[in-house]
């Protein structure tokens, strides 16, 4: 069986996602978990300060916990992923695609208020697309 080397920009790409896609899943696996408590803070303070500005967080009373199952979930996906792709196998390229579409269309789900996640597609998109030109090295 012949050893297949990783390129460069593909093991930088999948070092990329574990560290976001992990992050995002335990963030919110937490959530999940206690988000009760944090609405309750919420609710009780309406908007916070941040370096001088103030960010209403009302609209996070009206959420569902099961939104942060949902969103770790999806990551989940994404990280499996990658960390298949890692490994160079091609399969990884489909879960990780997959799991960026979900994560793009569960927050419209859960809070149809938000602008339409114009950043998030495009940083999606790219490493989607960066990943395509990789799997010519998976199998």
């Amino acid at each position: 069986m012949e050893h297949k080397e990783r390129p460069e920009l593909l093991t930088i790409l999948c070092i990329l996602t574990f560290i976001g896609s992990g992050t995002s899943m335990l963030v919110n696996g937490f959530l999940f978990l206690i988000f009760d408590q944090v609405r309750e803070v919420f609710e009780q303070q309406g908007s916070y300060q941040f370096m001088g500005s103030e960010i209403d967080l009302s609209f996070l009373a009206n959420i569902s916990s099961w939104f942060f199952l949902w969103m770790g979930m999806a990551q989940f996906i994404s990280l499996s992923g990658a960390f298949q792709m890692f490994q160079l196998k091609k399969r990884g390229f489909h879960l990780y695609a997959i799991a960026q579409i979900i994560l793009l269309i569960i927050p419209k789900l859960f809070i149809p208020s938000l602008p339409f996640p114009f950043l998030e597609m495009m940083i999606s998109a790219v490493f989607v697309l960066l990943y395509y030109k990789n799997r010519q090295f998976m199998s």
